[in-house]
């Protein structure tokens, strides 16, 4: 698909959103929701890895710190989903990476044929939750005992 151009957004300048690297992922500190995927997927990290997509990958810094990972995966022609696992500090970078976040789905949606973009946010999750809906997503519906760990998560889509 290609290299997405992020577009032109306010960020404080001790922060930025740059592509993905293996070092990022190694470097983050997990918010304690991220931590607990550790115990049911193998590799946690290398998965995270695998799944990601070359060009439309990105971690945030700031302050020189890996707050945040997230990016977009093609599942077929017009269909992606979104994906992210927050670090510990991204609460203090909340709002300068909720408009990066939006301006990459807006991008994906508008500029490069996606027609269906998702996310799988757990229930009881109320950040994750929050973080979906300031990016526009809406539910969609509720799957049971759909995560590794046996939870109910919501898909939520933007189209």
């Amino acid at each position: 698909m290609g290299l997405v151009q992020l577009p032109e957004f306010r960020m404080s300048s001790d922060e930025q959103i740059v592509p993905l690297r293996y070092e990022h992922l190694a470097r983050m500190r997990m918010a304690e929701d991220s931590k607990e995927y550790m115990e049911y997927i193998p590799n946690y990290i290398d998965y995270i890895w695998d799944n990601s997509e070359d060009g439309w990958s990105w971690a945030g810094i700031g302050r020189g710190k890996v707050v945040t990972v997230f990016g977009i995966r093609h599942i077929w022609h017009g269909l992606a989903e979104m994906w992210m696992v927050p670090g510990e500090d991204l609460p203090k970078h909340a709002i300068s990476l909720v408009r990066g976040a939006r301006a990459v789905t807006d991008i994906a949606l508008q500029d490069y044929g996606v027609r269906r973009l998702q996310i799988c946010v757990k229930v009881e999750n109320d950040s994750a939750f929050r973080f979906a809906k300031a990016l526009h997503f809406e539910v969609e519906s509720v799957m049971r005992k759909f995560g590794p760990e046996g939870a109910d998560y919501c898909m939520m889509t933007r189209f």
